[in-house]
């Protein structure tokens, strides 16, 4: 018997037993639900150890460990922890600024199609609710405004 599995193998009967207990509990107080999630948790260990998926995890974490225990003196895995951190830090601001970045639309070609438009009237919207644009000149809409405001004492 390996030495991993002088370990893997009485910390799964101790989860599996930890798993009945709490399943036992949970039957008793009339939970059902609880009741699944207990026998599951009392056979999701034993199911590791036996597929060897346990053993695999353990290795992967005396792995981390080697590499931890050399971490602590090396300058060279500081700087590429370092350069890491910076990756991550860099992905998230660039995240941010593409949120916030104002978006155009797929058709639009460019600004040119912008500067095309005569710059001595602006430009006529129709209101947001209506489909149809406004066929009035600007001129007029300004007269109307103008008189609008005069009725009411603005000027």
């Amino acid at each position: 018997m390996p030495a991993a599995d002088t370990v893997l193998l009485p910390l799964c009967v101790g989860l599996s037993l930890l798993g009945l207990i709490v399943a036992v509990v949970a039957g008793r107080r009339g939970h059902r639900g609880r009741l699944l999630q207990g026998i599951a948790l009392a056979l999701a260990p034993v199911a590791l150890y036996l597929s060897g998926l346990l053993r695999l995890l353990w290795d992967g974490v005396v792995a981390v460990g080697r590499w931890a225990s050399t971490v602590v003196l090396s300058p060279l895995v500081w700087s590429g922890l370092a350069l890491l951190a910076v990756c991550v830090v860099l992905w998230f601001v660039g995240g941010i600024v593409a949120r916030r970045a104002p978006r155009r639309p797929r058709g639009s070609t460019s600004t040119k199609a912008a500067d095309t438009r005569p710059s001595a009237q602006p430009a006529v919207t129709a209101p947001r609710g209506s489909g149809r644009s406004q066929a009035a000149p600007v001129d007029d809409d300004m007269a109307e405004i103008e008189a609008l405001l005069k009725s009411r004492g603005i000027e």
